[in-house]
């Protein structure tokens, strides 16, 4: 899996995700969100599951990882609200300490309002 971090030009993370059949994109207006998706990886690492919202004017992502073994599972859901509930966006899976290094890599590479 490949994944990318920037920003737009309306001040928006852009995070461009290939697994190898459709590429996603997933956005936040958070400017935290780089630092919220990497301290998620960390859970999944050290515990086994990791989850963080990426918040959007019209709705939010929810990213949610599962370790195991070697292997995370990355799940992207999209929701515009209760009523119409969560939308899937992405399902792969890659070497877990693989994902963790590029969202660090990533969020290294932004504007320090946008990582941690």
């Amino acid at each position: 899996m490949k994944l990318s971090l920037s920003v737009d030009e309306f001040g928006r993370l852009v995070c461009a995700v290939d697994d190898g059949s459709s590429p996603v994109i997933v956005t936040s207006s958070t400017p935290d969100a780089a630092g919220d998706l990497a301290d998620a990886a960390r859970d999944a690492l050290e515990s086994g599951a990791g989850e963080c919202f990426w918040t959007e004017g019209c709705g939010e992502y929810r990213w949610m990882l599962r370790r195991n073994g070697d292997s995370l599972r990355v799940v992207v859901l999209w929701s515009t609200g209760t009523m119409t509930g969560w939308e899937h966006v992405l399902w792969a899976e890659c070497p877990a300490g693989d994902f963790l290094a590029q969202v660090e890599a990533e969020a290294a590479k932004l504007p320090a309002r946008t990582a941690r």
